[in-house]
């Protein structure tokens, strides 16, 4: 994967705005990188001149351009400073000229015809535009039977309320919009105010949760004893697995020491790739061995970050198999 598209998938969430006056453009990059919301969006009339006060003021946020409708756009907001380019529609000629000079280009499609054609370029990083029009995540869900080699960015109709439904997708990388932003704080140039709002959208994004906490046994006997003693006592469900035992699913008992001097603590998120994209902006590395992916979609549901907390190892998991 390109790593302009990796970093996309990373933050998961792009903002596309247009700016009545350019100069605010940098302002707003800065409160964004202070989210991690790393990558932007400009469109509209003013969209160059806020490209290029990006690139001079803030060159850290990898910023494009939306909406492009033809080369001469495309050269121009090049020119300024946009790293990608993102087209409403399947633009041939844009695609053409991106792939000759070396920019990124998501076209946008809604349609399997329009799908192939961009396949044909070698673009298989697409924008699917109007998302909620165009048959939603159900037809994201009938591509990826046909075009499994195909990912997508989704923009048209997409809120706080209906982001999960189109990134639990796994041919999904990001949702573009500016759903994450409170338009009174944009309105009245609060940008205070914005990076919060943009913490607390990648926060809710990522959703963690305890999932369960690990304690490391000396012995499989001495893990089920441990686990049939909390079942007895409160009530809970046992479960046996492979390697431990679990009282309820909230403990599990290891039939050995693991990572962690004392145990570990389970993280939940639906999105592991991309926690491990803002967890490593707070300075945080994994273990690659410990890394595993599911079976269907190929994503990362399991790793180890390289930390212990108060004796405990810490790993992500969205599990293939949830518990009942």
């Amino acid at each position: 994967m390109d790593a302009l598209i990796s970093k996309i998938s990373g933050i998961g969430m792009i903002p596309a705005l247009s700016f009545t006056e350019p100069e605010d453009a940098a302002l707003l990059a800065h409160a964004l990188l202070k989210a991690d919301l790393a990558a932007m969006l400009c469109m509209g009339e003013t969209a160059e001149d806020a490209i290029g006060r990006i690139r001079e003021e803030c060159p850290e946020m990898t910023v494009g351009a939306a909406g492009v409708r033809d080369v001469a756009e495309a050269e121009k907001f090049v020119s300024a400073g946009a790293k990608w380019i993102m087209t409403h529609g399947l633009q041939e000629e844009v695609i053409r000229w991106c792939k000759e000079h070396e920019v990124v280009i998501l076209p946008g499609v809604s349609t399997a015809t329009e799908i192939e054609t961009a396949i044909s370029y070698g673009v298989d990083c697409l924008h699917f535009f109007p998302a909620e029009t165009s048959g939603g995540a159900e037809a994201l869900a009938l591509f990826r039977e046909t075009y499994q080699e195909v990912r997508f960015v989704v923009s048209g109709g997409i809120c706080a309320e209906n982001l999960h439904t189109y990134l639990s997708q796994p041919n999904v990388l990001a949702a573009i919009g500016n759903f994450m932003l409170p338009e009174e704080a944009l309105t009245q140039k609060h940008w205070d105010r914005i990076t919060e709002a943009g913490i607390q959208a990648v926060h809710d994004m990522l959703g963690y949760e305890l999932i369960h906490l690990g304690v490391n046994q000396d012995s499989c006997e001495q893990a089920l004893q441990t686990a049939q003693t909390l079942c007895t006592l409160f009530g809970f469900q046992y479960y046996k697995k492979p390697k431990s035992h679990f009282a309820g699913k909230g403990f599990e008992i290891l039939n050995t020491s693991g990572r962690g001097r004392n145990g570990h603590i389970g993280i939940y998120t639906p999105y592991p790739e991309k926690a491990m994209y803002y967890l490593e902006k707070k300075g945080i590395d994994f273990v690659e061995s410990s890394i595993t992916r599911n079976k269907k979609t190929k994503l990362v549901n399991f790793v180890y970050l390289d930390i212990e907390i108060a004796g405990f190892g810490v790993h992500l998991i969205n599990p293939d198999v949830k518990m009942k």
